[in-house]
């Protein structure tokens, strides 16, 4: 079965390809892996953060957070605030990332990742949003 480990085995892999291997594939490839690569990394680096996170509640803590995370109300407002924010955001977040992956153009690197931040507060404002409305 599948592992939020193996993301990270993934993205290290990924990423050591492209240290060891960089300079004998193209630059849009090597740019296209180290990108994979590193959203990978932080995919799952951030489960593995949260499964630590996790061991470290009480139980009480444990059974508030499971609880809350499986709460029919709470599951629609982060699907209603997914759908909204994706579907404003979603070319935007996904073109400057790909061309600044496949261009290597310095450029675009600063816009993808300010890009990604409006995505992100733009999901937490739909998050706040249908807090309200429900």
């Amino acid at each position: 079965m599948y592992d939020i480990k193996d993301t990270l085995i993934l993205g290290l892999a990924l990423l050591a390809v492209v240290i060891f291997r960089g300079d004998g594939l193209p630059g849009w490839a090597s740019g296209l892996l180290a990108g994979l690569g590193g959203a990978s990394l932080g995919l799952g680096g951030g489960g593995v953060v949260m499964e630590v996170a996790a061991r470290r509640m009480t139980p009480k803590e444990r059974a508030e957070l499971e609880r809350s995370e499986t709460d029919e109300r709470n599951i629609a407002i982060r699907e209603k605030a997914a759908q909204d924010s994706w579907y404003w955001t979603s070319a935007l977040l996904w073109v400057p990332f790909v061309a600044a992956l496949v261009r290597q153009d310095p450029v675009f690197i600063p816009v993808s990742l300010g890009v990604l931040a409006f995505h992100h507060a733009f999901y937490i404002f739909h998050i706040g949003r249908w807090a309200r409305r429900m």
